[in-house]
Parts: structure tokens; C-alpha cells; sequence
């Protein structure tokens, strides 16, 4: 009995600690500062303490109907690696007429100075707007004072006149979140769907209520020629409300994984759509979309339509590009060359131009929608057809229903020898057929202006290569020889980007650095600012040292520094799907000659792996016959995306890699030279 009374109690004091909490802005307490790691996610850099949404329809007989959304969030910033959680971006939406408002901006920083919990305000100048596009803008601003151990805390509400924008709820981030509380009154006149992220791991009860709302108010009347009276009448207005509201604690988490296309794809949150309106004495409106809907007012309504006909300003400079070409892939790639050395990304993502065409010529800047738009225009122009394609980049994440929302990019997609090849100009290391990472999001949606607009795969169908020939000598300890290396495809692109910069030979020093004592000489590179072809690299190399004496055993591991001998999937479980950027291909060729005085004792096993049913294969061939030893190894990845249930067969497929790239060929000495040495030693 005193053992049941000692739990009770302590689940009473535990439950009274965590509710006693004060969540009102301004009462950060000392503790929370004063907390140096996360009770339970030992390794978080920062958390959520707490974080209220409110979203809910105001009614002003001035302003009419608004949509506000208020936000209050208290962060605690463990360490260094945490800073970034003190810099805020707050979207806002600005139409044609009309915008949405940020209000009651307020912010404090909370530390322990000499003991003492102090604050310090965010001050105006600390705040910042900025035009991301022409139709939004965003303030941003960091948290004065942070340190490791600083408590933030945060509050705003936007005013909306966009009454069917609630949009996106988060119920989750990449740090803990101790308490959650969401909070969406909608009236009766407005009716929404509702859609939980599928693709997240956490599942939420959402709450669902109805209640009586009554709006009063006064209006009033004159009357009377030389006498004027005033009347106030006193009004009510009464409706219904939905109140949805989810109440959460400690809710963890996303996991950060390898080869994640996206984290925040996979993060819980709410979606909610707009489907019809029903206001007292009208007819029901329905906002509910189709794809197609959604597609053709975006190449119509937006301006990308008329974008795509004008043509008079760029006509004389295009005609000198194109002069003298008749193949529709030369004129295309001379195009693609000529707008990207016109026109420059600005950084900023959309479907639509934002500054227009004709002005990012002039200009020489502009956003994705300028550009790209800009291309096919100009593609059209040379007799070609062209049409644009909407997506959705990774970050966007994937649409849940059909919404202009759903899109915040554009490419081109060019019609050529019975294939739609697709091309983004903004991307000044791309060839004609490679898009950047950014647009590879799996779907797009295909505009054509007189056909209904179709989905089509942005995924590469088409292998990328690395291919690997090493010939080299050893000579019973160390090793001399050549290597050759050459990159095809989005590799070659991704060689392009990743050595851009002003590096000696390419950084091949570093990028073997696994091997202490090589030597490299006479390096070579072809085509790397040739866009669109293979790449190749040569250089000469020496190892002193690349072989292990046992007994009167040698030991070479004959892959040298091209092996791969760490796995990138160590976890025991998987949460997400493992994505990789394209199909891809790797091939090994490695010739080795040993000394005639030498005798292969056993070379590794030949095998073949496969993943799956035709995911993937590793084949690993080692044959040896005279002083000449040969090795192919191919490796092959033909799916791009694998579910958390295949995650053990493609951890198992690599450590199978790894076995076999780290295996050893075994030498020895010739009896009449070893007894020869042994001889000499004697003397």
C-alpha cells in the first residue's frame, strides 16, 4: 500500500510540474534557461518548450471578414549547432489588390546574467523586409542576445483578407517539441477538407466540436431636415462555429537519415482545403480543384500565356544565335547556351515571371519563372515544340490536393526525336536533358497550350556512369601505375558542381587523402567545362607501401584507394524511404602485374549480388593467370527510391561491396627465390 501511495504521489507531483508550467508570453522561468540538455532527446541541438496556433475568422463591420492566424512560440537553444533556431521567417502573401498584414510582432531573448534571468527585446531595426517574389514577401529577423542556453520566445498574427488560405498547420519539426496547442474556428458558411500528412510516422487525434458564436454590434441611423437625429440600433449576428484543436506533448523529432530526399516531407502536419462557401441568402460557391483546373488557370490567369508570345524584343539577337542551324538539337542546345549566359538566376524560386521576359533580358536577371518561361518562348520561336512544366521542388514538398499552391517552379520540356527532354536554364553547369537536384521531385505537370496539361516523370530514366581503369605494377611492397577515371551524365554534372572552384588538380589530393603515402603525378582532366560531355581525369601514381607481409605471405588489396569500404547504411532500422539522385553505374577494370618471382596463392571469390528482383546488381569478377592479375567489378543501381521494408536488403547489398572490395589477393615468393634469399641472408 505505501509503495502504490509513493507512485500516486510522485505521478501527482510529476503531472502538477508539467501543467504548472506557465505558457504566457513573458513568464519564461528561470529553470528553462537554465536547462542544459533535452530530457529525453539527450542530442537535440534546440526544442520547442511550447508552440500555440490560433487560427480563427474575425469579423469588423469596417473591414469586413479576416483570417488571422496568431503564433506564440518559446524555443530553448542548447548549443552553437541550436543558433539557427533564432532566425525567423514569416511568409506573407501579397495579391494583386490586396495583402496579407503581419501585426503585434514581438520578441524576447531570455539568459541568466550573474544569476539574474534577464531579457532583451527584438527591436524594430532588428527586423527586416524582404520581396522574395512578386507575389510574396517575407520578414525576417534573428533573436538578439543568444547564446548557448538562451530561451527565445516569440509572438505575431497575420491578417489575411484571402479568407480560403489556412493552408498548412506543422504539428512537428526537426527538434523535440515538448507541448503543442492548435486551435481552428471556422464559421459555418465556410466548409474545408482536411488532410494529415500521410507520409509522417505520427498519428494525432484531431478534436473536433461545434459551438454558438454571436458577432454584436452597432449601427446607426440620421434623420430630420434642420433637426438631425442620431439612432443607434443594436445588431447580432449568430452562427455556428467548428473548432478543431489538437493538444500534444512530447512529440519527437524528424530523424535525420542518409539519403533522405527531404526531411520535411515526412514531417506531421495538417492541410486545409477550401472546398465551397455558403453564405446566408447566396448560392454555394465551390472552390474545389482538379489538376487540370489548377493547370489551366495557371498558364492563362498568370500571365504565362502572354509571356510565352512575345518575342519582339529578343528577335535580332536570337536570329544571329541560331543563323545556319537546321538540326533541331544544335539550335536547341545554342538556345539553352544563349539564355543562360543572358539571363541570370536571382535565387528565387516560382511558376510565374516575376519582373517578365522582356525585362529579365534587359536586365540580365530574374527568377525561374522569367528564365525558363524566356527559354521556351525563345524555343518556340525557332520553329521547336516546346511547352512548360510545373512542379513542385523538394522543399515545397509534395501537394496533397490540387492547388496553385502545389507548384513553385517551372522548366521547359522540349519535344525532340520522339522524346520530351527536359531543360532549366537557371542552372548554369546543366546540359539540355539534365535538371538540377532541386527540380528532380518526381512529377511534373505538362502545360501544352492546346491539349489538356498530363503528368510526366522529372526522374532521369537514363543510367549515370563512373567509370574506373587502373593499371598498375607491384613489385612486392609497393605499387606504380596509372589511373583513369571518367564521369558521365548528372555525375559529370555533379563533378562540374562539385569542383568549381579554384582548386590544384581538381582537389585529387584530398579526394584519395585515405591513402597516406601516395604520390600523384602528371594529372590530367578533359571536358569539364564542356557541358553535357563525359569527363575525363588521368594520373600517374606510386605507393611505397600497399601490401601486408604474414609469414611468407603478401597481402594486396588490389582495389587500392578506389574501394568502398564503409556502408552508408548503419542503422539498424529504417523510418524513411532511401532515395538516390538517378540510376546510376560504377565499373571497376584494374590490371595489376606482379613479379615474375612471384606466385598468386589465392585470389578473392568471383560472386554476383543481386538487389531485389532487377533493382540493382553487384557483380565482382578476379581471374589470375601467369604474372597478370584481372578484376571487374560492376556495380549497378537501377531504382532510385527504396521503402523502410527493403532498407535491410540494400544494407545487406553493400556490405556485401564492402567484403569484397576489402578482400586481399595472396602471393608468394617462388621456392627457388625464397630459398635463394634465405641463402643470401645466411652469409
Amino acid at each position: 500500500m505505501r509503495q502504490i501511495t509513493l507512485i500516486l504521489s510522485a505521478l501527482f507531483l510529476c503531472g502538477f510540474q508539467i501543467h504548472s508550467q506557465n505558457y504566457k508570453f513573458g513568464k519564461v522561468s528561470k529553470e528553462e534557461v537554465l536547462q542544459k540538455e533535452h530530457p529525453i532527446h539527450k542530442d537535440a541541438n534546440a526544442a520547442v518548450l511550447y508552440r500555440k496556433q490560433k487560427v480563427y475568422y474575425d469579423l469588423n463591420q469596417h473591414e469586413g471578414l479576416n483570417l488571422i492566424t496568431e503564433i506564440h512560440e518559446r524555443i530553448k537553444i542548447y548549443n552553437k549547432e541550436g543558433f539557427d533556431w533564432a532566425t525567423k521567417e514569416i511568409r506573407r502573401y501579397t495579391g494583386v489588390s490586396d495583402e496579407e498584414d503581419l501585426v503585434q510582432l514581438k520578441g524576447y531573448t531570455y539568459n541568466i546574467i550573474d544569476g539574474e534571468l534577464e531579457e532583451e527585446k527584438l527591436r524594430n531595426d532588428e527586423i527586416f523586409e524582404e520581396v522574395t517574389s512578386r507575389y510574396n514577401e517575407n520578414t525576417k529577423f534573428t533573436m538578439p542576445a543568444v547564446t548557448e542556453g538562451s530561451v527565445i520566445e516569440i509572438t505575431y498574427k497575420i491578417k489575411s483578407p484571402f479568407l480560403g488560405s489556412i493552408g498548412r498547420t506543422p504539428l512537428q519539426y526537426l527538434i523535440p517539441m515538448d507541448n503543442l496547442e492548435l486551435e481552428v474556428m471556422i464559421p459555418e458558411f465556410f466548409t474545408f477538407r482536411r488532410y494529415f500528412n500521410l507520409k509522417s510516422l505520427l498519428n494525432f487525434d484531431l478534436q473536433e466540436k461545434k459551438e454558438n458564436f454571436s458577432y454584436n454590434f452597432t449601427s446607426t441611423s440620421r434623420s430630420g431636415n434642420r433637426v438631425v437625429t442620431t439612432q443607434a440600433s443594436h445588431n447580432s449576428i449568430k452562427y455556428m462555429l467548428s473548432v478543431y484543436g489538437v493538444n500534444r506533448e512530447n512529440i519527437p523529432p524528424l530523424k535525420k537519415e542518409p539519403h533522405v530526399e527531404n526531411l520535411h516531407t515526412y514531417a506531421a502536419f495538417i492541410d486545409w482545403e477550401l472546398m465551397f462557401t455558403k453564405f446566408p441568402n447566396s448560392m454555394v460557391e465551390n472552390y474545389s480543384e482538379t489538376w487540370e483546373g489548377v493547370a489551366r488557370s495557371i498558364y492563362n490567369d498568370l500571365g504565362i500565356a502572354d509571356e510565352l508570345n512575345k518575342d519582339n524584343y529578343y528577335d535580332e539577337e536570337l536570329d544571329q544565335v541560331i543563323a545556319g542551324l537546321s538540326d533541331p538539337r544544335m539550335k536547341a542546345e545554342a538556345i539553352f547556351e544563349f539564355v543562360k549566359q543572358k539571363v541570370k538566376w536571382n535565387d528565387y524560386l516560382g511558376f510565374y515571371p516575376d519582373n517578365g521576359t522582356k525585362k529579365a533580358f534587359e536586365e540580365g536577371s530574374g527568377n525561374t519563372g522569367d528564365i525558363n518561361l524566356l527559354l521556351i518562348s525563345m524555343l518556340r520561336y525557332a520553329k521547336l515544340k516546346a511547352h512548360p512544366v510545373l512542379l513542385s521542388t523538394p522543399s515545397n514538398g509534395v501537394p496533397l490536393y490540387p492547388t496553385r499552391d502545389g507548384f513553385n517552379y517551372v522548366i521547359a520540356g522540349l519535344e525532340l526525336d520522339g522524346d520530351l527532354v527536359l531543360m532549366d536554364a537557371t542552372d548554369p553547369k546543366a546540359a539540355i536533358g539534365e535538371l538540377p537536384k532541386r527540380a528532380r521531385n518526381w512529377q511534373g505537370r505538362l502545360l501544352k497550350e492546346k491539349e489538356k496539361s498530363s503528368w510526366i516523370d522529372l526522374m532521369p530514366n537514363y543510367f549515370s556512369e563512373n567509370a574506373i581503369k587502373m593499371n598498375y605494377k607491384f613489385d612486392g611492397s609497393g605499387v606504380e601505375g596509372w589511373n583513369w577515371k571518367s564521369y558521365s551524365k548528372l555525375l559529370a554534372k555533379k563533378f562540374r558542381q562539385d569542383h568549381s572552384g579554384a582548386e590544384q588538380n581538381n582537389d585529387i589530393e584530398n579526394r584519395l587523402s585515405s591513402i597516406s603515402n601516395i604520390e600523384i603525378s602528371d594529372y590530367e582532366i578533359e571536358n569539364k567545362d564542356k557541358l553535357g560531355a563525359e569527363i575525363l581525369e588521368k594520373f600517374n601514381f606510386q605507393l611505397a607501401s600497399a601490401s601486408e607481409n604474414i609469414g611468407d605471405k603478401v597481402y594486396l588489396k588490389p582495389m587500392l584507394f578506389d574501394a568502398i569500404l564503409e556502408n552508408p547504411y548503419k542503422e539498424e532500422e529504417r523510418y524513411y524511404p532511401v532515395y538516390f539522385d538517378y540510376p546510376e553505374v560504377k565499373t571497376y577494370s584494374i590490371n595489376i602485374m606482379i613479379p615474375n618471382d612471384y606466385n598468386i596463392v589465392s585470389l578473392p571469390e568471383s560472386t554476383v549480388v543481386n538487389l531485389g528482383e532487377d533493382d540493382g546488381q553487384f557483380k565482382f569478377i578476379v581471374n589470375g593467370a601467369g604474372n597478370v592479375i584481372r578484376l571487374s567489378s560492376i556495380i549497378t543501381i537501377k531504382k532510385t527510391a527504396f521503402l523502410p521494408s527493403e532498407y535491410d536488403f540494400l544494407k545487406k547489398f553493400y556490405a556485401n561491396i564492402i567484403k569484397k572490395h576489402s578482400e586481399a589477393i595472396v602471393l608468394e615468393k617462388t621456392l627457388e627465390d625464397a630459398n635463394s634469399e634465405r641463402a643470401e641472408s645466411g652469409r
